[in-house]
């Protein structure tokens, strides 16, 4: 058994530390050390991401609360240094990610802890507002009450328009809920608003944690490890399939401010201060808002500028997925990535996997197919052609 022991231990902090790395190391044909090679794994995830995602009708004005549990239950060490820790540190890398793919979508931060939720922050889309408020709050005290965060939000979620897409995206590290009332009476609440909840469980899977997905359409699921969690969370990045009944399609009013003179003083309507340029006009009210996108708070048009409407034009025209091909010897073109030029043979071997555009019939690398899927979203072989 202390054997057994040993073992699970050393598995466990194979994943934290770099210990016992030459296990992984790989020889070619004359016995010689040859580089870890990662890329056919990472090049696997993202395939089995970028298949999963059909063409369908997407949500691209987002209103998007994240729920961070901070009792005791994320102070455990299960996960290095501990739960607060890597959920800290993972949901900094999502908000970045979300507001890169949701650029007309706005975030905020609740947390759970002494039984009592807390707003950290208003519904906003300035990614480092929010990650400097989560920082400065990362303490672990007292009980999880699931009730208390959802009756918070569902407050001030129905202020949202009918054209926004409502939604929670809950980080639960406890393995209960100390509710002060029926938790099932809340569920039904937010199944009747239309909120879309969804679940990542650090510990366990948690029953109520399941009925709240199930009942408002969202998704449930349980990291294994500090990996798995932060590909978990950042699953959630991109818009999710938009549910008729949920917001109908609507025509928006929006606005695009131009930005005030560096030497013009007003009071800035958002944090009622006087600020001094750097600021956005409004084109309607003449008020001054410091970051876009937002509303204006005092005729309520919606502000943007013209780059976040292009950013969101990928999500309804995604370029479509790239087909697997094997490049034989012998065999005339693609012998060359159309990307990046580089060679698609390998010296040692007969054959080598690469990508092809269904479109143009261009062949890719590996690299190249992910640029083009995760940040060009432009096609270069059908960009030519035209």
């Amino acid at each position: 058994e202390e054997e057994e022991t040993g073992d699970v231990l050393e598995a466990w902090e194979r994943a934290y530390a770099d210990d016992r790395s030459w296990e992984a190391l790989q020889e070619d044909e004359s016995g010689l050390l040859r580089p870890i090679d990662t890329k056919n794994l990472v090049h696997s995830q993202y395939r089995r991401r970028l298949l999963a995602a059909v063409r369908i009708q997407k949500g691209l004005i987002r209103y998007l609360y994240i729920v961070i549990d901070l009792s005791r239950a994320a102070s455990e060490m299960d996960y290095r240094p501990s739960r607060m820790a890597v959920v800290a540190k993972c949901a900094e890398a999502f908000i970045r990610e979300f507001f890169d793919q949701n650029p007309l979508s706005h975030v905020g931060l609740v947390t759970i802890k002494d039984g009592i939720s807390h707003r950290l922050t208003d519904i906003g889309g300035s990614p480092e507002s929010q990650i400097k408020a989560l920082m400065g709050k990362l303490e672990c005290s007292g009980d999880s009450s699931l009730q208390n965060a959802l009756e918070l939000i569902h407050g001030y979620l129905n202020q949202i328009p009918s054209y926004g897409h409502k939604e929670v995206l809950i980080l639960y590290s406890a393995l209960n809920t100390c509710d002060p009332g029926d938790v099932m009476e809340t569920v039904e609440k937010c199944k009747k608003s239309k909120i879309r909840c969804s679940v990542i469980g650090l510990a366990a899977e948690i029953f109520i944690c399941k009925h709240l997905c199930e009942e408002t359409g969202g998704s449930y699921t349980v990291a294994l490890d500090e990996s798995h969690f932060k590909e978990l969370l950042l699953e959630h990045a991109p818009p999710p399939p938009a549910i008729a009944e949920y917001a109908a399609a609507n025509l928006i009013k929006m606005g695009f401010p131009q930005r005030g003179a560096e030497d013009l003083i007003s009071i800035c309507s958002c944090h009622k201060k006087i600020k001094s340029g750097a600021g956005y006009i409004c084109p309607r009210c003449k008020v001054n808002v410091c970051e876009l996108p937002t509303e204006c708070r005092t005729c309520g048009l919606t502000l943007v500028s013209s780059p976040h409407l292009a950013r969101s034009y990928h999500h309804l025209f995604p370029v479509a997925p790239f087909d697997e091909v094997t490049f034989k010897l012998g065999q005339k073109g693609g012998q060359n990535c159309y990307g990046c030029q580089q060679s698609l043979i390998n010296s040692d071997s007969q054959s080598n996997l690469h990508v092809r555009c269904p479109k143009c019939n261009q062949h890719f690398c590996f690299d190249c197919d992910i640029y083009i899927h995760e940040s060009l979203h432009n096609c270069p072989g059908c960009e030519s052609q035209r």
